[in-house]
């Protein structure tokens, strides 16, 4: 049975009742929100394998060694065959999965038709979230793991500053037909700048902005980010839509639905410069149509706004229509 609605963890379970489940993949960031997901593992939870991402950042490095020091306690407890750490810089995400790559012989799942791997993505970035994806379920075919995440509070202050460079998102290039104009679809948050210079760039026809709906409890989220894009959101081809914060499935019916709108007259663009669950939704979708193109642009620095929010709850994501 698979839930229609994102599911908060108390404790967390193994996926495998007859033994130890494959695989835990996480990141260490500098945010405390990295540790959450590893400290709920229930006392029968076991692992084979852990592994552990950390994305070098310069100006918060001792707080991410900090973590990543915490995450190897948790996760030694109830992890039976070996922790690999896996470190890369911030650019360069491809290098990362290349790393998992040359170790994966070593922590694979025993049987590939029935995995039983865990995603905690309240670390990663989503460049990073997005090739680690692609590396699990478009290369090795395993299927959809079960993916968590840990929301956080959210004030009405940018998270990034600055925007270093625009690129395509490796593996994700589409087919883009020169023949048609692009219609982009832009996730919006509270990172401004990152979003308005993927518009620049592409400078097209039609654009669909996503602003993510309320957390429950939280309605200043929606006014935050609305505040924080007001000129792109006062553009004259600039269309407003809505998308869900923490369901995947939903956020690729969203985007079902726009591709049904203008499939065959543009091409589609997606700057996912929202929530994270909302990319897992962006590579959902993607996995059904190849031809889309993922764009990004990538932040000069993370600003001290990321360090006053505060821990919220540990979700269980949706990645499917329920099933009885």
């Amino acid at each position: 049975m698979k839930a229609d609605e994102p599911m908060e963890v108390g404790s967390l379970t193994r996926l495998n009742e007859y033994g130890p489940d494959d695989l835990f993949i996480c990141c260490a960031s500098f945010e405390d929100r990295c540790l959450a997901a590893a400290s709920k593992m229930g006392t029968n939870f076991r692992v084979r394998f852990s592994v552990i991402f950390v994305i070098e950042e310069t100006r918060h490095q001792p707080l991410i060694e900090t973590n990543l020091y915490k995450l190897q306690t948790f996760l030694s407890r109830r992890t039976a065959e070996g922790v690999f750490v896996i470190k890369c810089q911030r650019d360069d995400p491809v290098d990362s999965v290349n790393q998992l790559k040359n170790i994966w012989t070593r922590c694979r799942p025993k049987d590939t038709d029935e995995p039983y791997i865990t995603v905690d993505i309240s670390g990663f970035t989503k460049v990073y979230l997005l090739g680690l994806l692609h590396f699990l379920v478009a290369e090795l075919n395993l299927g959809i793991p079960r993916i968590l995440h840990t929301t956080q509070t959210y004030a009405p202050t940018r998270l990034t500053q600055g925007v270093t460079q625009i690129s395509t998102v490796a593996n994700f290039f589409g087919g883009i037909s020169m023949e048609k104009e692009t219609v982009l679809v832009l996730f919006l948050g509270f990172e401004p700048e990152r979003a308005l210079s993927v518009w620049k760039h592409f400078n097209p026809v039609r654009t669909i902005a996503l602003i993510t709906t309320p957390r429950q409890g939280n309605p200043d989220y929606l006014r935050y980010a609305e505040k924080n894009n007001a000129f792109l959101l006062s553009q004259p081809t600039v269309e407003v839509r809505h998308a869900p914060a923490d369901n995947p499935y939903a956020v690729r019916n969203v985007l079902e639905a726009i591709h049904d709108e203008t499939k065959g007259t543009y091409n589609m663009a997606i700057g996912p410069f929202g929530t994270k669950p909302q990319t897992v939704g962006v590579f959902l979708f993607w996995l059904e149509h190849p031809k889309v193109q993922v764009v990004y642009s990538y932040p000069v620095e993370y600003t001290k706004s990321y360090l006053k929010r505060k821990t919220g709850a540990t979700l269980i994501l949706p990645l499917a229509p329920m099933r009885v």
